[in-house]
C-alpha cells in the first residue's frame, strides 16, 4: 500500500471464501521524523521545537531565538507538504522582535558651506560620506565664533578657531552645522514596527487636484506633499537588522504648474531615496547627495522714475540669487521591547539645567539616567560655585 496524500482510509481484505483476513485503519501522514532531523540540523537549539500533522497540514510548535529562525523553519517545513497543503507556524520568538527607527532629515546649505570652506569627503558614490579628515579648510572664516569641543577622541580635528572635533557622529556634525546656521532640520520622526511589517510617517499636507470625469463632472483628488518616510525592518539575529527605507521630501512649486479651466494646479519638487541596508542596533547610516537649486531674480525700482525711457535704468537695480541645498537623511535603528508604564520617562521629570532636554539622551533607554552631583575632592578646599551646576550621569 502506497500513500499518495495525507489522510485516513480503511483497508478491508477477504479470501476466496469471503472470510475477513484484514481490517485495518490506515493513516497517511508526513515524514515527521525526517523533518525533525532536518530541524535539528538547521537550528542548533531545535530541541524545543516539535512538529505535528493535522488535517493534511504541518504544524510547528515551540520557540525560537529570532524571527529569521522562524522563517527558515517555515520554509523548511513547506518542502515536506504538497502544493495544496500548508504549514501552520505557531513558533514563538523569545527575543524582542520590534525595531524603533530614529530618522533625522536635514537640509544643509551648500552655498554657505562653500563660503565657509567646508568640504565633505565623498566615499563610494553619493550615498555615503565621512568626516574623518579635516573638513574645515578655512578656520579663519569662523573666527568670530566661540570655540567648543564635541565629545570623543581628544586627538580630533581642528574645528572653529581652536575647538576640537573627536569621534564625531553624523548627527553631531549636523548639530554643529545648525548651531552656525548652515543646516535646518526638517523632521525627526520616531517610528516603531514589528519585524517584517511596514511603518510610515508624513509631516506635511495634501493639495487638491481636479479630475475630469464622465458627463462633464469634476472630482477632486488629494496628493500628499511634505516629509514622508516608510520603512520595513527585518530582524536577522539578536543584534542585526535588515531594513528597507524610503524617505521623501516634496514641496509645492509654481515651476511646472498647469492651469485647467482657470484653476491653477501647482507642481511638486521631490527628492526621494530608497535603499535596503543591514546594520547593528544603534548604528547609523546617512543618505546624502540629494541636491536642489533655487534661482531668484529681484528687481528694485523707484515708482514712476524707473519708467522714464533710458534714464529710468538709473533708478532701478536687479539682483540675481542662486541658492544650493543638500538633503541629508540620517537613519538609526534600535531593537526595542515594551516596558512598564512606570518606567517611561516623562518631560516633567527633573533634568539638569545645563543641557537642553532634546540633547540629553538621544538613544532610547529603559529610563533616563539620574543626575548625581559631582563630589568635591577630599584634599581640595571648598570654593564658591561659579556658573551652572555640573552633574555626572551613570
Amino acid at each position: 500500500v502506497f500513500g499518495k496524500a495525507p489522510g485516513t482510509t480503511t483497508l478491508f481484505a477477504v479470501d476466496r471464501n469471503e472470510n475477513v483476513i484484514a481490517d485495518l485503519d490506515i493513516q497517511v501522514i508526513h515524514d515527521l521524523d525526517r523533518l525533525r532531523q532536518s530541524i535539528r540540523t538547521l537550528v542548533p537549539a531545535g530541541g524545543s521545537i516539535d512538529v505535528t500533522s493535522v488535517a493534511g497540514a504541518i504544524v510547528l510548535h515551540g520557540s525560537v531565538a529570532s524571527a529569521t529562525d522562524a522563517e527558515n523553519l517555515r520554509r523548511l517545513a513547506s518542502r515536506f507538504v504538497g502544493e495544496n497543503e500548508e504549514v501552520i507556524n505557531q513558533l514563538k520568538v523569545t527575543e524582542p522582535n520590534q525595531v524603533n527607527l530614529r530618522v533625522r532629515i536635514s537640509e544643509i546649505s551648500r552655498t554657505a558651506i562653500k563660503q565657509f570652506g567646508f568640504n565633505f569627503d565623498i566615499l563610494e558614490g553619493d550615498f555615503r560620506f565621512t568626516s574623518g579628515s579635516t573638513f574645515l579648510n578655512n578656520p579663519n572664516a569662523l573666527a568670530g565664533l566661540n570655540p567648543f569641543t564635541l565629545s570623543g577622541n581628544p586627538a580630533g580635528v581642528a574645528l572653529m578657531n581652536g575647538g576640537t572635533l573627536g569621534a564625531l557622529t553624523i548627527s553631531s556634525l549636523v548639530d554643529a552645522l545648525e548651531e552656525i546656521g548652515l543646516a535646518k532640520t526638517l523632521a525627526e520622526p520616531n517610528l516603531t514596527a514589528l519585524s517584517g511589517e511596514t511603518a510610515s510617517f508624513l509631516a506635511g499636507g495634501e493639495f487638491p487636484i481636479p479630475v475630469s470625469q464622465d458627463n462633464n463632472a469634476i472630482t477632486v483628488e488629494f496628493k500628499e506633499f511634505g516629509v514622508s518616510l516608510s520603512f520595513t525592518p527585518t530582524l536577522i539575529s539578536q543584534n542585526r537588522i535588515s531594513m528597507k527605507v524610503r524617505p521623501e521630501v516634496s514641496q509645492l512649486t509654481t515651476a511646472g504648474s498647469v492651469t485647467v479651466n482657470g484653476i491653477n494646479i501647482p507642481a511638486l519638487t521631490t527628492r526621494r531615496a530608497e535603499t535596503t541596508v543591514e546594520l547593528a542596533s544603534g548604528q547609523s547610516f546617512a543618505i546624502a547627495g540629494l541636491l536642489q537649486e533655487d534661482f531668484q531674480d529681484t528687481v528694485r525700482q523707484f515708482p514712476y522714475l524707473a519708467d522714464i525711457p533710458i534714464l529710468g535704468e538709473l533708478f532701478k537695480s536687479e539682483e540675481f540669487r542662486r541658492n544650493e541645498s543638500e538633503l541629508v537623511i540620517i537613519v538609526t535603528p534600535y531593537v526595542v521591547q515594551p516596558m512598564a508604564s512606570r518606567d517611561v520617562p516623562l518631560p516633567s521629570d527633573p533634568l539638569t539645567r545645563s543641557q537642553p532636554r532634546s540633547n540629553l539622551n538621544r538613544a532610547p533607554t529603559a529610563a533616563l539616567p539620574r543626575a548625581v552631583p559631582v563630589p568635591a575632592p577630599a584634599t581640595a578646599a571648598r570654593k564658591a560655585q561659579l556658573g551652572a551646576a555640573r552633574f555626572l550621569f551613570d
